[in-house]
């Protein structure tokens, strides 16, 4: 895939004067990756101003939700700044946007969008991977076409990055970056036409057809979306990035933050409470994970890449939609290893020993269930005494959340990938050295026993921040 005769990165302040008194648009950014994204955005470059969309929910205006996302201690280092860091603050501007309706967004932002925005980041998405199909597709393609039809009308636009997944074709051995368009049933229009005539029960029999050998309803819907995009957006400066497991960060905000029990995170709980446990998987399937903090900083750098190609082009695209796979071939560790990374973070030398047992990788589903069966067993045996105590019942719920996480995920530990990832790594060789410092995503020179020194630690401030569990002092 060619650069249409991009720069070749030696200005060592490329990355910075491309954001600097940048107007840019955010989606998705009270989630995991918007808020890193936002908080990075504010702190480190001098953008003009960025637009949140965000809906109302749970009896809570876009106001009081913005202001929900700054009480998070990922804020913490820009509240420290001059002026409290209101000033930097005040550049985000939340946008009210409703993707049930045709119109998103009222008539007058859409008129200040369309004058203002030159950078658009596309983070929104379900992430529930036992969501029907038809809710999936609703979310995660038919509002993101939404979005870029607005997009269209931008007249100052220079860059879109829509964030995908790397699983997003999983059901492929090796991944390359590019977009696969072999959608069943004719594509996701037809499936969604389909299913208006079906019932619920008739939807719930032809999901497996659909899904084919692919994992879950959320996995599927990412496929669909870069499918539609590939065929109806191709003409806009757009590219797609795709991160694999997103989960605590290395450096920034601090070492080992994170805000939500996905994934890696949430089995941890467990391990944190005390709990033995055995996961379904591949011992030597490898682990395609990257911290919360590179892939921010390699979504900014690809924002960066995609308007280069895209002013040379001027729009008239000679290639597909432009793929940057943030996935690596060497630096990876296996399932096998995952507990004795793990210990790493555990403070105390007699726990740490024994530590890597915590959490204990087994391809055997017979030796797997008769473990969880036996944990359900005394998590219920513990419940009844606490309920003889006057206590409230915890155990059997936290086990069982626990176990609906590991069913919902054993998929990606039961399979390994081989990946290309040419722009990513060409990407990487144009960023100048001083903004490598600024910007560091190269995950194939991550310490990865550094990192989880502070993952378990992570996890564990994550939990008292939410009160779920109360450390000893």
């Amino acid at each position: 895939m060619g650069y249409f005769g991009c720069a070749s990165g030696s200005d060592p302040g490329a990355i910075r004067n491309f954001y600097r008194n940048a107007t840019i648009l955010i989606t998705g950014g009270t989630g995991f990756i918007g808020k890193v994204l936002l908080e990075k955005l504010l702190r480190c470059f001098e953008v003009k101003k960025v637009f949140l969309l965000v809906r109302p929910k749970r009896n809570r205006t876009v106001i009081e939700r913005l202001q929900d996302v700054f009480e998070d201690v990922v804020f913490n280092d820009i509240k420290a700044s001059p002026g409290a860091g209101k000033p930097l603050l005040a550049k985000v501007i939340p946008i009210e946007v409703n993707f049930q309706s045709d119109k998103v967004i009222s008539a007058e932002n859409r008129r200040v969008l369309a004058a203002e925005v030159q950078v658009v980041f596309n983070v929104m998405a379900s992430v529930k991977f036992n969501e029907d199909i038809e809710t999936a597709l609703e979310t995660n393609v038919l509002s993101s076409r939404k979005l870029f039809l607005l997009v269209e009308h931008f007249t100052a636009l220079q860059s879109i990055v829509h964030v995908s997944t790397f699983f997003s074709n999983c059901h492929r051995g090796h991944i390359e970056e590019r977009i696969y368009e072999d959608l069943p049933f004719g594509g996701f229009e037809n499936i969604m036409r389909l299913f208006q005539h079906l019932t619920a029960p008739e939807k719930d029999a032809l999901k497996p057809l659909i899904l084919g050998s692919m994992p879950n309803s959320y996995t599927f819907s990412k496929r669909c979306a870069e499918v539609m995009i590939q065929q109806q957006f191709a003409h806009l400066p757009i590219a797609v990035f795709r991160p694999p497991i997103v989960t605590s960060a290395y450096r920034e905000p601090s070492p080992g933050w994170v805000n939500n029990f996905n994934g890696p995170a949430g089995i941890v709980v467990g391990a944190i409470r005390g709990y033995v446990y055995w996961c379904y998987g591949e011992d030597d399937a490898t682990v395609h994970l990257v911290p919360v903090d590179y892939c921010v900083n390699a979504l900014l750098a690809v924002g960066w890449d995609n308007a280069q190609r895209t002013r040379t082009a001027d729009l008239l695209r000679a290639e597909p939609v432009p793929v940057y796979n943030y996935a690596f071939r060497d630096n990876l560790f296996r399932n096998r290893d995952a507990g004795a990374l793990l210990a790493l973070g555990i403070e105390s030398k007699v726990v740490r020993i024994f530590g890597r047992y915590t959490i204990h990788i087994t391809s055997s589903k017979f030796l797997r269930n008769l473990f969880i069966y036996l944990l359900l067993l005394q998590a219920a045996m513990a419940d009844f005494v606490r309920m003889l105590t006057g206590k409230k019942r915890k155990y059997y719920a936290t086990v069982n959340r626990l176990v609906n996480l590991d069913d919902s995920t054993s998929y990606f530990r039961c399979h390994s990938w081989t990946v290309e990832n040419g722009n990513i790594r060409r990407l990487w060789d144009r960023v100048s050295h001083e903004e490598r410092q600024l910007l560091p995503f190269d995950v194939e020179t991550l310490d990865w026993k550094d990192y989880f020194r502070f993952f378990v630690k992570g996890v564990a401030a994550a939990l008292e921040r939410l009160q779920l569990v109360k450390r000893p002092s």
